[in-house]
Protein backbone atom coordinates (compact mmCIF):
# COMPACT_ATOMS: atom_id res chain seq x y z
CA UNK A 1 0.00 0.00 0.00
CA UNK A 2 1.10 3.74 -0.27
CA UNK A 3 0.33 5.05 2.75
CA UNK A 4 0.72 9.28 3.18
CA UNK A 5 0.82 10.84 6.81
CA UNK A 6 0.14 14.42 6.95
CA UNK A 7 1.42 16.48 10.01
CA UNK A 8 1.84 20.36 10.41
CA UNK A 9 5.89 20.02 11.26
CA UNK A 10 8.62 17.27 10.31
CA UNK A 11 9.81 17.51 13.46
CA UNK A 12 6.26 16.41 14.64
CA UNK A 13 6.42 13.27 12.35
CA UNK A 14 9.81 12.55 13.27
CA UNK A 15 9.41 12.90 17.09
CA UNK A 16 6.06 10.95 17.68
CA UNK A 17 5.14 8.85 14.24
CA UNK A 18 8.32 7.54 13.66
CA UNK A 19 8.12 3.74 15.40
CA UNK A 20 4.71 3.29 13.54
CA UNK A 21 6.36 4.78 9.99
CA UNK A 22 9.36 2.43 10.37
CA UNK A 23 6.80 -0.62 11.21
CA UNK A 24 4.76 -0.01 8.24
CA UNK A 25 7.86 0.43 6.09
CA UNK A 26 8.99 -2.63 7.27
CA UNK A 27 5.70 -4.32 6.20
CA UNK A 28 6.18 -3.12 2.70
CA UNK A 29 4.32 -0.14 2.59
CA UNK A 30 6.07 3.04 0.18
CA UNK A 31 5.07 5.97 2.90
CA UNK A 32 4.72 9.63 1.85
CA UNK A 33 5.74 12.19 4.61
CA UNK A 34 3.49 15.65 4.00
CA UNK A 35 4.45 18.47 5.95
CA UNK A 36 6.48 21.74 6.04
CA UNK A 37 9.97 21.78 5.52
CA UNK A 38 11.93 22.20 9.30
CA UNK A 39 15.26 20.95 10.15
CA UNK A 40 13.83 17.47 10.90
CA UNK A 41 12.68 16.82 7.30
CA UNK A 42 16.26 15.53 6.56
CA UNK A 43 15.78 12.75 8.76
CA UNK A 44 12.23 11.05 7.21
CA UNK A 45 14.09 11.58 3.87
CA UNK A 46 17.18 9.28 5.13
CA UNK A 47 14.61 7.02 6.83
CA UNK A 48 13.53 6.01 3.55
CA UNK A 49 10.34 8.05 3.41
CA UNK A 50 9.49 10.02 0.17
CA UNK A 51 8.58 13.69 1.53
CA UNK A 52 6.56 16.19 -0.11
CA UNK A 53 6.93 19.85 1.54
CA UNK A 54 3.87 22.08 1.82
CA UNK A 55 3.28 25.52 3.26
CA UNK A 56 1.03 25.78 6.28
CA UNK A 57 1.17 28.06 9.46
CA UNK A 58 0.51 25.77 12.64
CA UNK A 59 -0.93 28.46 14.64
CA UNK A 60 -2.51 31.00 12.06
CA UNK A 61 -6.34 31.34 11.99
CA UNK A 62 -6.85 33.04 8.58
CA UNK A 63 -9.47 31.72 6.17
CA UNK A 64 -7.59 32.63 2.81
CA UNK A 65 -4.56 30.54 3.63
CA UNK A 66 -6.09 27.55 4.62
CA UNK A 67 -7.87 27.76 1.82
CA UNK A 68 -4.81 27.69 -0.12
CA UNK A 69 -3.67 24.62 1.69
CA UNK A 70 -6.61 22.77 1.09
CA UNK A 71 -6.03 23.29 -2.87
CA UNK A 72 -1.95 22.37 -2.01
CA UNK A 73 -2.92 19.14 -0.21
CA UNK A 74 -5.36 18.10 -2.97
CA UNK A 75 -2.58 18.63 -5.59
CA UNK A 76 0.16 16.37 -3.48
CA UNK A 77 -3.02 13.86 -3.16
CA UNK A 78 -3.54 13.95 -6.88
CA UNK A 79 0.22 13.51 -7.90
CA UNK A 80 0.29 10.63 -5.09
CA UNK A 81 -2.85 9.19 -5.10
CA UNK A 82 -1.80 7.14 -1.64
CA UNK A 83 -4.51 4.08 -0.44
CA UNK A 84 -4.91 5.31 2.33
CA UNK A 85 -4.40 9.24 4.38
CA UNK A 86 -3.31 9.20 8.13
CA UNK A 87 -4.24 12.76 9.24
CA UNK A 88 -2.76 14.45 12.80
CA UNK A 89 -2.82 17.79 13.80
CA UNK A 90 -5.83 19.94 13.52
CA UNK A 91 -5.32 21.56 9.87
CA UNK A 92 -4.48 18.20 8.24
CA UNK A 93 -7.62 16.91 9.99
CA UNK A 94 -9.89 19.43 8.56
CA UNK A 95 -8.18 20.79 5.14
CA UNK A 96 -6.52 17.36 4.14
CA UNK A 97 -9.66 15.26 4.95
CA UNK A 98 -12.08 17.76 2.44
CA UNK A 99 -9.14 17.80 0.11
CA UNK A 100 -9.00 13.55 -0.24
CA UNK A 101 -12.64 13.49 -0.36
CA UNK A 102 -13.11 15.53 -3.66
CA UNK A 103 -10.13 12.57 -4.76
CA UNK A 104 -12.34 9.62 -3.14
CA UNK A 105 -9.22 8.43 -0.98
CA UNK A 106 -9.83 7.20 2.60
CA UNK A 107 -8.67 8.44 5.49
CA UNK A 108 -7.94 7.58 9.19
CA UNK A 109 -7.74 11.44 11.07
CA UNK A 110 -6.09 11.41 14.64
CA UNK A 111 -6.70 13.79 17.17
CA UNK A 112 -3.76 14.86 19.28
CA UNK A 113 -3.88 17.18 22.58
CA UNK A 114 -6.06 20.33 22.91
CA UNK A 115 -3.81 22.20 19.78
CA UNK A 116 -2.81 25.77 19.93
CA UNK A 117 -6.45 27.62 20.20
CA UNK A 118 -6.65 26.15 23.79
CA UNK A 119 -3.40 28.56 24.78
CA UNK A 120 -4.80 31.70 24.57
CA UNK A 121 -7.76 33.62 25.17
CA UNK A 122 -9.39 35.26 22.21
CA UNK A 123 -11.83 34.94 19.63
CA UNK A 124 -11.06 31.30 18.65
CA UNK A 125 -10.99 30.24 22.08
CA UNK A 126 -13.85 31.61 23.48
Amino acid sequence: MKIAVVLNTSWNIYNFRMNLLRELQAQGHEIHTIAPLDNYTRHLIDAGFIHHPIKMDSRGANPIKDSGLILELFSVYRKVRPDVILHYTIKPNVYGTLAAAMLRIPVINNVCGLGTAFLKKNLVSA
